[in-house]
Order: C-alpha cells, then sequence, then structure tokens
C-alpha cells in the first residue's frame, strides 16, 4: 500500500493529510485525528497495517506540513481543519478514530454531521476540551517539541482553549462508538467519564487495557491493533448487511 501527500485549504489556511492510494472500496475507510502537537505522519504505519482500507490521517493546523496561522487556535477552528479535509476527500461514510485531545475535536465533528459518521474510535480521553494552563506552555517548549518558528502555535492554542463540555453532543451519535482506556494511573479517561460514555451514548463498548497508561499501544501494540482492527470489521459487517437489505428492499419493489 503506498501513501500520498494530501493538501486542502481551509480558509487561506494550508491543511495537510495523508491518504492511502490502494484500498477496497467495500471497507469503511478511516479518518484519523491526532492528539495536540501531533501530525499526519505519526498515524503512518497504522495505515500500512490497515491496508487495503481506505485511510486519512491529518496534520491539524499548527503542525506536521500544515500551515501555522499567528491566530485560530480555538476548538472550533480545529474542528473546521476536519472539516474542510473531509469536503476534500469527498468521503461520506466513515470511521472517525481520535487520540488524547484529538478527541472532542472529533466529538465536535460528528455531532455536527453525525449522517456521515459510521463509527467512532475514542482512545484515552473525555468528551470536554480543556481550559489548558500556562504551565503547559512552559512544559511543551521546555521539552523542545517545537521548532523556533512554531513556539507561537502552542501559546496559541493554550490562549484559545476554555473548558467546553461535549457530553450533550454524544446524544447526537447513533453510530458504534468503541471507547479504549488506559487502566493504570497515567490515563487520562477516568472512571467517572468513562461512565458518562456509557449513558450518553446508545451504541458503545468499552475496553480497557489495564497496563497502559495514556499511550494505549504501550506495552501491547498488537493488541492495541487487534482491538482497532476488529471494531472496524465489525463496522464492515453491518454495512454489508444494510447493503444486502436495501437490494432486497429493492428488488421486491421492482418485482410489485
Amino acid at each position: 500500500m503506498s501513501v500520498k501527500d494530501c493538501y486542502t485549504l481551509n480558509k487561506d489556511i494550508s491543511i495537510h493529510y495523508l491518504e492511502s492510494t490502494d484500498y477496497s472500496p467495500d471497507l469503511t475507510p478511516l479518518v484519523y485525528v491526532p492528539g495536540a502537537l501531533g501530525f499526519a505522519e505519526h498515524f503512518e504505519n497504522e495505515m500500512r497495517i490497515l491496508s487495503p482500507r481506505h485511510c486519512l490521517s491529518l496534520s491539524l493546523r499548527g503542525n506536521g506540513k500544515s500551515d501555522a496561522p499567528l491566530e485560530g487556535y480555538s476548538l472550533e477552528d480545529h474542528v473546521s481543519d476536519i472539516e474542510a479535509v473531509i469536503n476534500e476527500s469527498h468521503l461520506k461514510g466513515y470511521c472517525l478514530m481520535a487520540y488524547s485531545m484529538g478527541v472532542p475535536y472529533a466529538i465536535k465533528h460528528a455531532s455536527n454531521s453525525p449522517k456521515h459518521i459510521k463509527g467512532i474510535i475514542i482512545c484515552d480521553y473525555p468528551a470536554k476540551y480543556p481550559s489548558i494552563p500556562e504551565s503547559w506552555v512552559d512544559t511543551v517548549l521546555s521539552k523542545g517539541f517545537m521548532k523556533e518558528d512554531r513556539r507561537h502555535v502552542v501559546r496559541g492554542i493554550q490562549r484559545d482553549s476554555k473548558e467546553v463540555g461535549l457530553w450533550e453532543d454524544l446524544q447526537r451519535i447513533k453510530c458504534p462508538v468503541l471507547v479504549i482506556k488506559g487502566g493504570t494511573n497515567n490515563s487520562l479517561l477516568k472512571e467517572n467519564a468513562t461512565e458518562k460514555y456509557i449513558n450518553y451514548l446508545s451504541n458503545v463498548n468499552v475496553v480497557e487495557f489495564s497496563d497502559s497508561g495514556h499511550e494505549l499501544w504501550k506495552p501491547d501494540y498488537n493488541r492495541f491493533i487487534k482491538t482497532v482492527t476488529e471494531f472496524l470489521e465489525e463496522l464492515d459487517q453491518l454495512q454489508r448487511k444494510l447493503n444486502l437489505k436495501g437490494r432486497v428492499i429493492d428488488e421486491s419493489s421492482h418485482s410489485k
């Protein structure tokens, strides 16, 4: 499987994403939204493993090969980046997968366009956007995570952040949802938030990796991939059943 670099414009901001080129149209496409400061290439290996599934992986504004504007780093701004990529790729029925702070972006997008979402994979984060403390900026910059010419991105994310609860948004999401959480103290999805997912979502399955923290692929990468793959295969099977039912109804109506 090969992966190509793609770009779309969100107003005047160039957003980069990776897209698989050799894929089966019979499999549910997967769109990956990384966490804060993550970028498209972080999911490239998984795109190859999931072949021949059609996969897209995003670099939201300020990250990877996407533009880094001087301002505009709110929840809504990041959600609009997802929507710009979806519009450019012309996807209609797909599964969203989001990690860490990418989760609130994905939930907001899914609640805005629920009819196009066939499934959601939520990776170790609650359904709320945080108010980020200034100490986060100091921590990120001190560790050298950002190049000198992009240090303003970290400050912009912190400056534009405000806590937004998205639990009510979950009620507009009717597709199957897989929630994967870590079981150690390093997990960012705690028990009370996990219970909220169960209460607010109509079709949800929670999987806990008892020996994992926030990085769900550690210490067992194969377990992580297997869990994701099995959920995607369930979506494929569900879509095949819906397609078969639709053909039966269509043939029945033509025979009358």
